[in-house]
């Protein structure tokens, strides 16, 4: 095309004309291949279930139980680290009379490496192994308020959920669907919490509402919305919590809206027994330039004393119970605001801390005779 664009004698519209037919072979295309994988994953998804129902009826009679026809992956490798992760984890205690004590794990590295991985890798085995337990996880991810497929950290997570098939839940475009019919359906119950896919009460002039010339669903800052998944390496539940650039790159108060959904996201959670629950401790993904060391101090300390805030007020009622709390900022952040972050912790949280008993400061009991002999001297 570009040597079609070059030629001094052609008109303005041919290009246009070639541009658009380009634009719709490519859309074609991206229309068949999406439709062959989705024939293919259908087709897994049914070869699964024949196997898992056959391997039921196998393990009833004593058989050994065989694959079936199902694919084996090849060896697993490990995939190579690009160097050392900064972590650093911490024990606290919430409550006055009776005290809660909750996990802290504070670590520095790419989000997205909790779920994405090998297809044979033992996190990913061990978390499917998990989905019917008390050990679930979930990860907060931040997202912009249009709700589709096409933009921002929904169509990085949309391209990692492809990576893997969905044997167990819907696909995330069919999860998407169904927030999307539940969110414009008239007679859905507003119960403003996230549990509905819907927003709180407390948020002002919050409005759903539609784009007209894409379709798209605008959602107002702090609406949270879930989606479950099978196929990822260390997540079972994703929750999808809105914000704009406002929110990422300028200042936030304790009841800003994005604060509020994050308090009501973690109220989700705990209702639904996630056990570990992954939270971006900048609200953010990613650093730009602007984002200097004193933004990301101030940024974490505002976000800590939020989920502190909500752990005091659920753990007043006695409905929560030791919770793991990941604070993930990411990899690039430097060393220096990870150590001033992590000593924010202490202060912030109620760490217990040993009590160490130096045996030459004891005050040494003194005797009769002891007691006689300093007298006189």
């Amino acid at each position: 095309m570009e040597e079609y664009v070059n030629r001094s004698n052609v008109e303005s519209t041919a290009v246009n004309d070639l541009a658009a037919s380009q634009m719709e072979q490519r859309q074609n295309c991206e229309i068949e291949w999406a439709s062959k994988i989705s024939h293919l994953m259908d087709s897994q998804r049914s070869a699964f279930k024949t196997w898992i129902m056959d391997s039921y009826q196998e393990s009833l009679g004593g058989e050994e139980i065989t694959s079936h026809g199902i694919p084996v992956t090849d060896n697993y490798t490990p995939p190579q680290t690009s160097g050392p992760v900064l972590e650093e984890s911490f024990s606290i205690s919430i409550g006055s009379q009776l005290k809660i004590t909750h996990s802290l794990r504070l670590l520095a590295d790419n989000i997205w490496s909790l779920c994405v991985g090998h297809p044979a890798s033992p996190e990913r085995l061990q978390t499917a192994l998990s989905l019917y337990t008390n050990s679930l996880a979930g990860v907060m991810l931040l997202v912009d308020n249009r709700l589709n497929l096409y933009s921002g950290a929904t169509q990085k997570l949309s391209k990692i959920c492809e990576l893997v098939p969905e044997f167990h839940f819907p696909p995330f475009d069919a999860q998407l669907t169904e927030v999307r019919q539940k969110l414009l359906d008239p007679g859905t119950e507003r119960r403003r919490t996230p549990t509905n896919y819907l927003i709180d009460d407390t948020l002002p002039d919050a409005v759903i509402r539609e784009d007209v010339s894409s379709g798209d669903m605008i959602l107002p800052t702090g609406t949270c919305y879930v989606t479950r998944h099978s196929n990822l390496r260390q997540v079972h539940v994703v929750f999808h919590l809105v914000s704009t650039v406002h929110e990422v790159s300028g200042d936030i108060a304790s009841r800003d809206l994005l604060l509020v959904g994050l308090k009501n996201a973690l109220k989700l959670a705990s209702e639904n027994n996630i056990d570990t629950i992954t939270i971006p401790i900048f609200l953010t993904h990613e650093l730009d330039p602007t984002m200097d060391h004193g933004w990301c101090v101030k940024r974490a300390e505002v976000v800590l004393k939020c989920v502190k805030g909500f752990m005091i007020e659920v753990g007043s009622t006695g409905t929560i119970t030791s919770r793991t709390f990941q604070f993930i900022m990411p990899k690039k952040t430097p060393e220096r605001t990870f150590h001033s972050i992590s000593s924010l912790i202490p202060n912030i949280f109620r760490v217990p801390c040993p009590m160490v008993l130096d045996q030459t400061s004891r005050k040494k009991t003194l005797t009769i005779e002891e007691l006689y002999v300093n007298d006189s001297k």
